[in-house]
């Protein structure tokens, strides 16, 4: 196993994975935007708040931090009606790709229920609809009565999609992507999948780290979320 090491770019630099090039832990430098977020000891206000996190629940849906769980964990329970769930988004908009910055976004999940599940997670607008609504972003989305998740980059409502993985029940997942502000690549489990064009990639709306889960059918079920971080630099 390699310990993570720092990099320095342009003028930041980064703690990266020595073992996955592409993922990052920190970083630090002037303009540096990042959310790193374990789910340990964050402040919960109330229930539409959860730390600097804005939640948007349906139904009698909850969310909430795991006691015990090592290292911080938060789960989702969804009410039992279809479409149930829970959104959370960080509150602001500071992302956004340009040539001029690089962004990594990473986020480990798992869910209970694989087929009549949907959910969203990566960076888009702010909209409390994310999974039907959302105009602008880059994230990975499954919807209810498959398996199959996909690697989104949508701006103005054009949606370009990329097959990334087939989903299982209670099977923990690392999705994450990055951005070296020319090309799109998308990983699962440390692996790189592909590419994306960017014909739809926004580069005009300023986006927000996004997590967004939905029952299928009536039935409570969970997703349990480990650590995300967005983290983006500037390079130009």
């Amino acid at each position: 196993m390699a310990y993570p090491y720092m990099s320095e770019i342009g003028t930041s630099y980064v703690v990266v994975d020595g073992n996955y090039a592409h993922r990052w832990y920190d970083a630090g430098g002037p303009a540096i935007n990042k959310v790193l977020e374990e789910f340990i000891q964050t402040p919960y206000t109330a229930a539409s708040t959860i730390g600097s996190w804005t939640t948007t629940l349906v139904g009698a849906s909850t969310h909430a931090l795991v006691a015990g769980a090592l290292g911080g964990q938060m789960v989702i329970t969804t009410a039992g009606a279809d479409n149930d769930g829970a959104q959370l988004q960080a509150l602001g908009e500071a992302f956004l790709p340009t040539n001029a910055t690089k962004i990594y976004f990473g986020i480990s999940l798992a869910i209970s229920e694989a087929t009549q599940s949907d959910f969203l997670v990566g960076l888009t607008i702010t909209d409390t609809t994310a999974i039907g609504g959302v105009s602008d972003g880059i994230y990975f989305k499954k919807i209810d009565g498959a398996t199959l998740c996909n690697f989104c980059v949508e701006s103005a409502g054009d949606v370009t999609t990329n097959p990334a993985f087939t989903v299982a029940a209670a099977t923990t997942y690392i999705l994450e992507w990055t951005w070296d502000g020319h090309d799109l690549l998308y990983y699962v489990d440390g692996v790189e999948i592909g590419s994306s064009v960017l014909t739809n990639i926004p580069t005009v709306e300023y986006m927000t780290p996004t997590i967004a889960f939905l029952t299928g059918d009536n039935a409570a079920i969970t997703m349990c979320v480990d650590w995300i971080r967005c983290i983006q630099i500037p390079v130009g």
